[in-house]
């Protein structure tokens, strides 16, 4: 019996190691195939394969997805490790040059920073042949997370830190947050008392992700209620907002002070004690070593502190 298992294990394609942490990480057949450029039939034959290669279940149905046993989640937790320092190797061999490569890099980001980076990228790109694209920060956490995984963008950047050690991050800027009120408002003009700020009307810009509102995220202590003026998922149209009525609203600075003279608002400190929001860029673990991505990294880092300038 040990004979075969050591001739199983002697002639296994250690290719079915790489789709099967695929498809743990994805939790999904379906996903994993999309991540390997591989149908869902040649996922599926590779794990019969090495299931039967290994005499064990790898994989048990939950709901609509799949999740490893406990036999399949030791093998992924030893394997994936030594698969990550591989793939990071190989890509620190590799060759990249901003000026010649066609690269199109894709980042995901919420549309401040996008504002705000755009111009600063644009500027810093204009004499190389590589292109970075931005995209608007999907709705769903585990969507930004499954994209990065899947490589459909290569970086994303976000006020939140990532838990999983499968990706990496590192703080590239912070953004403090400030009042907004239009500059013929009736009561309220250079400064705010606390009183008068949670009497007023207020707009309020609610994240995409887990429905956070920044005063809640930003704010020491917590906060009483305010009264709903009005709900904004987009930062520009809340600034249009505030601009034709009494309503109050808080906002990053960086972003507000270069629209405050076309909507002729007023950037006023807030009356309570605060924290200003991090950034941070994120990536995949097992790309620390990609020199492409290595220079995205940095490019990014750099503009960001030229933007986010206080």
């Amino acid at each position: 019996m040990n004979d075969e298992v050591n001739h199983k294990l002697a002639t296994l394609d250690l290719n079915l190691l790489r789709v099967f942490c695929v498809v743990c990480q994805q939790s999904s057949i379906t996903r994993a195939a999309e991540q390997l450029a591989l149908t869902q039939s040649s996922v599926s034959n590779a794990i019969n394969r090495l299931k039967m290669a290994l005499d064990c279940e790898l994989f048990i149905r939950i709901g609509r997805g799949i999740e490893p046993t406990a036999v399949g989640l030791h093998i992924f937790n030893s394997v994936q490790p030594m698969l990550d320092a591989i793939e990071q190797t190989l890509m620190g061999v590799s060759e990249f040059d901003p000026y010649t490569s066609k690269r199109v890099f894709s980042i995901y980001a919420n549309e401040a920073v996008i504002d705000l980076l755009q111009p600063h990228l644009d500027k810093a790109l204009a004499h190389f042949s590589v292109r970075v694209v931005f995209r608007d920060s999907p709705v769903l956490e585990e969507a930004q997370y499954q994209d990065l995984q899947m490589q459909k963008v290569d970086l994303v950047i976000d006020i939140v830190p990532p838990k999983l050690k499968t990706f990496s991050f590192q703080k590239v800027a912070q953004e403090r947050i400030i009042c907004v009120v239009r500059q013929q408002h009736p009561q309220i003009h250079d400064c705010i008392s606390r009183e008068d700020y949670f009497a007023a009307e207020h707009v309020m810009y609610r994240f995409h992700r887990d429905n956070m509102r920044v005063a809640d995220i930003i704010s020491n202590d917590p906060l009483p209620d305010r009264t709903l003026y009005c709900e904004q998922s987009s930062l520009l149209s809340m600034l249009s907002l505030i601009s034709k009525s009494n309503a109050i609203a808080i906002a990053p600075y960086a972003f507000t002070k270069n629209y405050a003279e076309l909507f002729k608002l007023n950037i006023i400190e807030l009356p309570f004690d605060t924290r200003p929001i991090e950034l941070f860029s994120i990536w995949p673990s097992k790309h620390a070593q990609d020199k492409s991505c290595i220079w995205l990294r940095q490019t990014i880092e750099t503009l960001m502190k030229e933007a986010y300038v206080a």
